[in-house]
């Protein structure tokens, strides 16, 4: 069976492609030498996250393999407002804003860290959404800003994939940003208040004990950040087909179930709770996305 999946594969790749593009390549190269250990993630999916820190850079890095075909998730992830609805999932998003009917890609994403409904009060970044390529065979999609919350700068949420087959992709996600003297205070500050005791996917090699001991500090900070935008985007994955404002709604139902299969990580409130503040927040998003119009 395993046979006739990979030699599936291959005429796939082959009668679709037959020049691929550098990116492409490098991507293929890379699923190629990732196959083994995803099949064998600890992740609970097909997933291997990765992160880096240096003075003033912080980087993660999410490579996988999805269940829905590159068109499902060029649909999600290739308009403003389904951005907007993505990042609304999570806990610390206010809101998002949006210019319906634009093709400026522009979003105005207001984040805090209380958890309440109230949208005011909060730091908002503008991002750009750039969707490079759009092909049959690669999709290079990014959000960026220049300026954001708690001293960042540089900001870039990038997005490549390439189709394994009709209905499987193979994606890298990187997400990182550049920090200021500022930022690196504000970084600590968290990490010894709201911060403090939590930790990220990845483990750390290099603490000499016995047993497990996972990635924390601001690398941690980046990859649980780097994994909810995931499963953001294959929550927007799931109901590319819905209308919304139902669309966002199973969208919040969905990422809620699935954050909480990383209670270690990703756990921070209840789903009643959350669930109520986000339909809140999304029903005032859309009275203010419309009053543009």
């Amino acid at each position: 069976m395993r046979l006739v999946a990979a030699l599936c594969l291959c005429i796939f790749s082959i009668t679709a492609f037959s020049n691929p593009a550098p990116e492409v390549l490098l991507l293929q190269q890379s699923y190629r030498s990732m196959s083994d250990s995803l099949s064998h993630s600890k992740l609970l999916r097909p997933l291997q996250i990765s992160s880096n820190e240096s003075v003033d850079h912080l980087s993660g890095d999410l490579y996988g393999t999805v269940h829905y075909g590159l068109a499902t998730l060029n649909t999600a992830v290739s308009e403003s407002e389904r951005w907007c609805e993505m990042m609304l999932l999570l806990s610390n998003s206010k809101s998002c804003r949006f210019n319906p009917g634009s093709k400026d890609g522009r979003l105005q994403v207001s984040m805090s860290g209380s958890k309440t409904a109230d949208t005011a009060g909060g730091k908002t970044t503008e991002f750009t959404l750039q969707v490079t390529t759009s092909t049959v065979e690669y999709l290079d999609a990014a959000l960026q800003a220049v300026e954001g919350p708690m001293g960042t700068h540089n900001i870039s949420l990038r997005l490549q994939a390439i189709p394994l087959s009709e209905t499987s992709t193979f994606f890298h996600l990187h997400y990182s940003y550049d920090t200021s003297w500022l930022g690196r205070i504000a970084m600590q500050a968290y990490l010894q208040t709201a911060g403090r005791g939590k930790v990220g996917f990845s483990m750390n090699s290099g603490v000499q004990v016995i047993g497990d001991v996972h990635i924390d500090g601001a690398r941690g900070v980046i990859e649980r950040n780097t994994m909810r935008y995931f499963l953001g985007m294959d929550c927007a994955m799931a109901y590319t087909t819905q209308k919304s404002p139902q669309r966002f709604n199973s969208m919040a139902a969905c990422w809620y179930e699935q954050v909480e299969k990383y209670p270690l990580q990703l756990h921070e409130m209840q789903r009643n709770e959350y669930l109520q503040m986000k339909f809140d927040q999304y029903r005032q998003q859309l009275n203010l996305n419309q009053q543009k119009e």
